[in-house]
């Protein structure tokens, strides 16, 4: 559940840093800003895993009433005039922010402060999410979508959010990127998820990211990383549609900074446990990395480091407490390994 304190003060095995190094002590947390931390022997109201509130860098929430649809071609489940699609244009604007709201409480009761959501629906489609983000208490970084005739986003979006290029006519793209630029939003593309051919296309338009690269052969990590583009992976939406694992290994190796997401709602719980469970012991066997994929590199691409960034003094933040006494945690001999490859919402204490 999250939690709002006045002071706690929390012990156990701290994830301290940007290097997220296991440090045994105690840590007080005073008005949203750490305090102290230290060594000392002290009375603590939470004793676990310390570690930094998650960022889900990229989801779909709208989709969140259509949970596990039956498995088809990735274009038959989410391209224009797909089974996503036409489900959101037939279903009672109620039922869908309900479904978002669900989404959203999980993700914040499950550890998630922050996170990046590609909104469909234009102008009302921002309103909806909104409307289901009250009271929630996560940070949510808008990725809209024009209303149809114009190229203008809500006002209360981060920035635009484009399927592939592949998906408009490009003269459209380039004019609501341009306007986009205008009103000082980002730019971020799905690129590379069932084919390579929309990655050039992409990387012309200057980004601020890219989602998927999926299909990115090393040509094309090479120019991402030389741009210095951050990405965004989400490997079991990818299994799921079929379109193959993205080349996680190669885009670490090249310097581009990887953000972790969970993709649609429809597809898979917005449950980041899972995600970098997955990710680690099938495409990244290094626990760190994979941790700050969902943690720091996610804070920095959604620039929310004052809500998930670091762990240190006088520094702002949101914190997630993992009982490692639990039924699934006890006998954890590395503690951010285990965090990494076993954790689970239900094991979360608490956010602070």
């Amino acid at each position: 559940m999250m939690r709002s304190y006045g002071e706690v003060v929390l012990s156990g095995t701290i994830l301290l840093g940007e290097d997220l190094e296991p440090f045994e002590g105690h840590l007080t947390f005073r008005n949203g800003v750490v305090a102290e931390i230290g060594t000392e022997e002290v009375a603590s109201d939470l004793q676990g895993i310390i570690a930094p509130a998650l960022v889900n860098a990229h989801v779909h929430l709208g989709d969140s009433f259509l949970k596990d649809p039956p498995y088809l071609p990735l274009r038959d489940l989410v391209g224009p005039g797909g089974l996503k699609h036409r489900a959101l244009a037939s279903t009672p604007r109620r039922e869908v922010v309900e479904g978002m709201r669900g989404s959203l409480l999980y993700m914040a009761r499950s550890g998630t402060s922050a996170f990046a959501d590609f909104r469909e629906g234009g102008a009302d489609g921002v309103e909806m999410l909104l409307e289901a983000m009250e009271g929630t208490g996560i940070v949510g970084r808008i990725m809209g979508r024009p209303d149809p005739g114009s190229v203008h986003l809500h006002k209360d979006c981060w920035g635009i959010g484009i399927s592939s290029t592949k998906d408009h006519p490009w003269s459209w793209v380039e004019e609501v990127v341009e306007a986009a630029r205008s009103e000082g939003k980002k730019v971020a593309l799905h690129a590379g998820e069932s084919d390579r051919d929309d990655i050039e296309e992409a990387l012309s338009l200057s980004p601020d990211l890219l989602v998927h690269l999926t299909r990115a052969e090393p040509r094309d990590l090479r120019m991402v990383a030389e741009a210095g583009i951050p990405v965004v992976v989400c490997p079991r939406s990818n299994l799921v549609t079929g379109v193959g694992l993205p080349d996680v290994a190669k885009m670490l190796e090249m310097g581009i900074t990887v953000g972790l997401g969970t993709d649609n709602v429809m597809l898979n719980s917005p449950n980041l446990f899972s995600e970098m469970e997955f990710l680690s012991k099938a495409l990244v066997h290094n626990d760190r990395q994979v941790f700050m994929m969902c943690t720091l590199n996610g804070a920095q691409i959604l620039g929310v480091e004052e809500v998930a960034g670091a762990i240190r003094v006088g520094k702002k933040g949101r914190i997630i407490v993992i009982d490692r006494r639990s039924e699934n945690m006890a006998g954890s001999k590395d503690p951010l390994a285990s965090l990494v490859r076993r954790a689970a919402p239900s094991d979360v204490l608490a956010v602070i």
